[in-house]
């Protein structure tokens, strides 16, 4: 369970720890101006890693509705004036929903998270919030405020931590993919209809969420996505079946169909706990229910496997893949 961070004391100091770490990845500082619909920031100073920029500042004027303090984020150019890919600005102090990002710590590691609402602006008809979590399978988690009420939030980025910034390049990599999909029509096709029903048909339902580790180095449930973006890539160097195609969607995290049928049927899990192998297990055989479908469950390489657990993988036939992840990249062992 994830609790929101509300007093102003703390969230000044996620917000510190949060541009200190994208200013330690993100090396470079430029003057550009930044475009937007309805007027430009003229000469603002943001920090790039040459491929994405981020800037910051306060917006708490004396006339300001909702004061807040900006994280813009988008991807980079030399040559042009920078456009924003993704507004994650955060409230000074307390809970407020119009403000779409917000700082929630996991009560599980003590681990502190930028966490957006999912709102994608950008003044395009089909921009918006459920159709960007059916067409990139994103799912938000539940933060619990002071009165305990929800508020649901896609994870964006841990404020510290080994390449923290990482799954935030990932996630501003995944909004404008998004947009141009938009722009293209993507999203009046059958197939992203079907993913975006299927979506809906999940939130009827109870959720859950992937659970962290206390003691380490690198932040896996962050991601996660970097994890399954290898698998993506070790499954394409190997030969696909006649007709084969490969998907994800918000049920699985990969498989490969022919037509609609679902043949093989990939879940990452980002620990080797009891509870996360058992949810593996569920959701392989759950999904994959055609003859002779091949399950497969993805683990971290340095994590044992209780042997029980491993003998009740060989009896259902589910094959183990490993990764294993660095600063940069994920890797499939």
């Amino acid at each position: 369970m994830f609790s929101l961070i509300e007093s102003e004391e703390e969230i000044a100091k996620a917000q510190h720890k949060l541009e200190a770490t994208i200013r330690r990845d993100f090396k470079r500082k430029v003057t550009k101006n930044i475009g937007y619909p309805g007027g430009t920031t003229f000469d603002a100073r943001v920090v790039t890693n040459g491929n994405h920029w981020y800037w910051s500042s306060d917006y708490d004027g004396e006339n300001a509705p909702n004061p807040r303090r900006l994280n813009w984020f988008g991807l980079f150019g030399d040559d042009s004036n920078l456009q924003i890919s993704v507004e994650i600005n955060t409230a000074y102090k307390g809970r407020n929903n119009q403000v779409a990002g917000f700082f929630g710590r996991d009560n599980d590691t003590g681990k502190i998270y930028l966490l957006h609402s999912g709102r994608i602006g950008g003044g395009t008809k089909g921009v918006g919030k459920s159709a960007f979590m059916a067409w990139c399978a994103r799912l938000p988690i539940d933060v619990v405020d002071s009165s305990g009420n929800i508020r649901e939030g896609i994870l964006v980025m841990p404020i510290d931590g080994t390449a923290a910034s990482r799954s935030a390049v990932q996630y501003i990599d995944d909004i404008a993919r998004f947009k141009q999909a938009v722009r293209a029509g993507e999203i009046g096709t059958e197939e992203f209809q079907h993913k975006k029903k299927e979506l809906e048909d999940f939130y009827s339902e109870a959720r859950g969420r992937r659970k962290g580790q206390r003691s380490r180095e690198i932040d896996y449930l962050s991601r996660h996505g970097d994890v399954v973006d290898a698998l993506h890539s070790w499954r394409t160097a190997k030969s696909l079946p006649n007709g084969g195609k490969i998907v994800k969607s918000i049920l699985i995290d990969m498989g490969v169909t022919i037509s609609r049928d679902l043949i093989e049927v990939f879940e990452v899990k980002t620990s080797t706990e009891r509870s996360d192998i058992y949810s593996a297990i569920g959701q392989l055989m759950v999904h994959g229910t055609t003859k002779d479908c091949r399950r497969v469950i993805v683990l971290p390489h340095n994590e044992t496997i209780a042997s029980d657990l491993k003998d009740a993988l060989q009896r259902l036939g589910i094959e183990l893949l490993r990764f294993k992840l660095d600063e940069q990249k994920a890797t499939i062992a």
